[in-house]
């Protein structure tokens, strides 16, 4: 078992296809922080694919 890295300002991880966005990526926070990662990461999956 293993865990995914997220560098800062990105929503990509070390492992290819995953993505990280709220508590994930910044630790526990106000709930609008995460739906705004969330759409961050989106973002970037929708680049992905």
């Amino acid at each position: 078992r293993s865990n995914a890295k997220a560098e800062y300002g990105q929503f990509t991880t070390n492992v290819k296809g995953i993505f990280a966005a709220g508590d994930m990526r910044r630790g526990q926070s106000l709930v609008v922080w995460a739906i705004n990662e969330g759409l961050g990461a989106a973002r970037e999956c929708d680049r992905f694919l």
